[in-house]
């Protein structure tokens, strides 16, 4: 490890490649005692960055930028492989869809088949659809945000308020029953209400690494949205309200 980058922020890089770590691994990763590592993470639990569950386990609890596009690619991917397949399940032809921008988002784009038309900010997914000679591809107006190779801005905005979409598919940093979908700029957060408030269903995924993950901007509460598809079962207790709240959910 970096000897000039203090210790603690180079845990906070370690948890943007992995979804968790242990206490065990950062001693052993860092070599020094667990007293240390603990001393770190104390430091970081009370700025609110990262939270420590029983056993060691440790997990980042609130992420400040946007981790780049590859880091995110390989976070569970597996899960969203699982994500993106589910999500075709609710895609019929002649559609009008949106694909928000995200590593999720390039798996559900692989797994399209059906003849519509695709609303994207997302170049990955804009390339991935464009082999696909079934589907129609439009790629959002605004400026390439080189972290997550996606137009996110004002123009972006507009556009999205004069289309008409039948199905939103929104993408989120972190997300939890209190604190709704969020995400890790505010012009993101507003594009993708954008899409949202002008389509007629919205479905978000999210993989479970991203629960309880906080960010500083809210898209929308999460009864805002039809559908929410994750690669397993979220929390018993949130599962109920959102049922009561006439949220489908799909694993």
């Amino acid at each position: 490890m970096e000897e000039n980058i203090p210790r603690y922020k180079q845990i906070l890089e370690h948890l943007d490649k992995y979804d968790s770590t242990t206490i065990n691994l950062l001693s052993n990763l860092f070599s020094v005692s667990h007293m240390s590592i603990r001393r770190d993470l104390k430091r970081l639990q009370d700025k609110g960055l990262v939270k420590v569950a029983y056993g060691g386990e440790v997990k980042r609890s609130f992420l400040s930028g946007t981790p780049k596009y590859n880091m995110k690619q390989s976070r569970c991917s597996e899960g969203k492989k699982i994500i993106g397949k589910l999500a075709t399940e609710l895609l019929e032809p002649g559609m009008v869809i949106f694909i928000d921008g995200g590593t999720t988002m390039r798996e559900f784009s692989l797994n399209i088949t059906v003849p519509l038309t695709v609303i994207t900010p997302d170049l990955y997914v804009a390339v991935e659809l464009a082999q696909k000679t079934e589907v129609k591809t439009i790629i959002c107006p605004g400026e390439i945000q080189s972290h997550g190779m996606a137009t996110y801005n004002s123009q972006t905005m507009k556009y999205l308020s004069e289309q008409v979409i039948d199905l939103a598919f929104i993408g989120a940093d972190g997300f939890s029953f209190e604190d709704g979908a969020l995400t890790t700029n505010q012009v993101k957060a507003d594009c993708k209400w954008m899409a949202i408030s002008r389509s007629i269903q919205s479905v978000l995924l999210v993989d479970n690494s991203k629960l309880g993950l906080r960010c500083r901007y809210k898209i929308c509460s999460l009864e805002k949205f039809n559908y929410i598809i994750s690669e397993k079962r979220l929390p018993e207790e949130m599962v109920k309200t959102l049922n009561n709240q006439e949220v489908k959910l799909l694993y």
